[in-house]
């Protein structure tokens, strides 16, 4: 169970909400006879309810976690980038592990969130001496084979479990997966949860919802390209090649916003700006670029249209044509390739979306590094439910003119 606080309560609210909500739905449909005033009580009772029970809960475990009988204490052999890592996790979760140090070459004294340096690994044998029931992570990446068995050698010599946190994990961009292959353990890097079943799903979905939206956006499509033909003239229509799953090209459609004819060069710099300050952001060295602002190519029917995301309509028709999906990661254009480090590859393993997560989370707020971290989390955490609340949160921002 993980600690509590306002994301917690968030979801709880919204969980007894959706579940009042139903109620209330089930008793209209089957004619139940129960009170709404029963139903309103129950619902404000709920939500602290819960709250409380979980906080109860979570004493009661870290009551029984700090049981000296219970509890495993742990030291970590490292003190670098994984060993730190490692340390966050084993903190912000409850777990019986109860941190001792980090046992490390070189001066005794450093600490991460206070926890220090024990000493060297010699002093391992004293350790599990004082403490019988120790355990030993093993968070060095970067040492040699050899060592790595000396390691473990002496863990067997003090009697004490011990246990290897993958050197994978240097790349903290990226997470892992443990498969087992018989009594062959096998780690790899996580990939798209969208396969199999669960592409069959996502894309019956797509095809359903697609077509159904397009028929009820087909007036406001209309009415665009209309505007759009007085206003400006022809084409109402803008084609742009962008990059879709697995690095395969498409023709996106949108309602023209821009004046006809106009070249690209502005949004090639502001993306180049984007991606590059974005790392530079990342790194300490810089300010991410949030937002290409008072484009003075945008036409005036074009920011109404793009206020209300009405030009990202038509893009319902590649959604039917399996190019897109309703919901996905941002469509790549193809000049941002070259900018990508490897891992910003990754969003191209789903097809591209209308909306997505990272649209719903922040939109132009986010840096480049924070959207394609977004992007990956979608695709490797992918649930139909998670769609289904993706696309609701994707209303209200539409209402609220804010686009998507």
């Amino acid at each position: 169970m993980r600690n509590g606080g306002l994301k917690e309560a968030s979801a709880i609210i919204k969980g007894c909400s959706v579940t009042a909500l139903l109620c209330l739905l089930s008793v209209f449909v089957a004619h139940l006879d129960l009170s709404r005033i029963t139903v309103a009580l129950a619902y404000l009772c709920s939500m602290p309810l819960v709250i409380m029970a979980r906080s109860l809960t979570r004493a009661l475990l870290r009551r029984l976690y700090a049981n000296p009988k219970i509890a495993i204490p742990l030291v970590v052999v490292g003190f670098n980038e994984v060993a730190h890592y490692l340390l966050d996790q084993l903190l912000d979760r409850m777990t019986l592990y109860e941190p001792v140090g980090f046992i490390d070459v070189g001066e005794p004294g450093r600490q991460y969130r206070g926890y220090p340096v024990i000493g060297p690994l010699e002093g391992l044998l004293d350790l599990a001496a004082t403490h019988p029931s120790l355990e030993v992570a093993i968070a060095t990446p970067g040492t040699a084979q050899i060592r790595q068995e000396e390691l473990i050698e002496l863990c067997a010599r003090a009697r004490v479990r011990w246990w290897v946190v993958p050197w994978t994990l240097h790349s903290l961009g990226t997470g892992i997966t443990v498969d087992w292959l018989g009594t062959v353990p096998l780690i790899g890097p996580r990939g798209s949860n969208i396969e199999g079943l669960n592409f069959v799903i996502k894309r019956a979905f797509d095809v359903l919802a697609g077509a159904l939206l397009l028929v009820i956006a087909a007036p406001a499509i209309a009415l665009g390209a209309l505007a759009i033909r007085l206003t400006d003239g022809a084409p109402v229509l803008f084609r742009q090649t962008r990059i879709g799953i697995r690095g395969k090209p498409f023709e996106l459609l949108k309602l023209r916003t821009m004046r006809s004819g106009v070249g690209d060069r502005v949004h090639r710099n502001y993306v180049r700006d984007w991606i590059r300050n974005s790392a530079a952001a990342a790194q300490g060295g810089g300010q991410p670029v949030y937002k290409l602002a008072d484009d003075d190519r945008i036409i005036f029917v074009g920011r109404i249209l793009r206020r209300f995301s009405i030009d990202e309509l038509p893009q319902l028709v590649n959604v039917i044509r399996g190019e897109m999906s309703l919901i996905g990661p941002r469509p790549a254009l193809p000049y941002e390739l070259s900018l990508y480090d490897e891992w910003h590859r990754r969003r191209l393993d789903g097809l591209p979306g209308i909306t997505g997560l990272w649209q719903v989370s922040g939109r132009n707020r986010l840096s480049f590094e924070e959207m394609v971290r977004l992007d990956v989390q979608y695709l490797e955490d992918w649930s139909f439910v998670r769609d289904l609340r993706i696309l609701a949160r994707t209303l209200p921002i539409l209402l609220r003119g804010e686009g998507v």
